[in-house]
């Protein structure tokens, strides 16, 4: 069900190729996905690694704001059965599903609190 799960970095627009240089050289990763999300006034990298994932998220501090409550960004197959068992959990949806530049996501607050991002990618034909 879960793909990856990526702890996410919120940088100024100009700090996003030092901190993706950054994590690439910490994570021994590389960068798997960039994208602009011109709608959001973002732009969105990605360095993954066995042990961890790192979504930099950059931006001018008022457009990266409304998303700095959310400290995870969890990658699954399909977002439909994550939302069902997430609601019997008692989690609470705080968006509806929306698309992405590259897919869907929505938003829940868990049980305890946290404040998670849950994505799926388009599937490329």
């Amino acid at each position: 069900m879960i793909l990856e799960t990526f702890a996410r970095v919120f940088v100024d627009t100009d700090a996003l190729e030092p901190t993706c240089a950054f994590y690439s050289d910490l994570l021994g990763g590389e960068e798997t996905m960039r994208f602009a999300y011109p709608e959001k006034g973002l732009e969105l990298a990605a360095i993954p690694s066995p042990k961890l994932s790192v979504l930099s998220i950059a931006g001018p501090p008022e457009s990266r704001r409304p998303f700095e409550a959310t400290r995870l960004t969890i990658k699954v197959e399909t977002l439909e059965p994550v939302l069902s068992l997430l609601e019997k959990a008692g989690a609470e949806q705080l968006e509806p599903i929306q698309k992405t530049p590259v897919g869907r996501k929505t938003r829940f607050r868990h049980a305890d609190g946290l404040i998670v991002e849950y994505v799926d990618h388009a599937q490329k034909p």
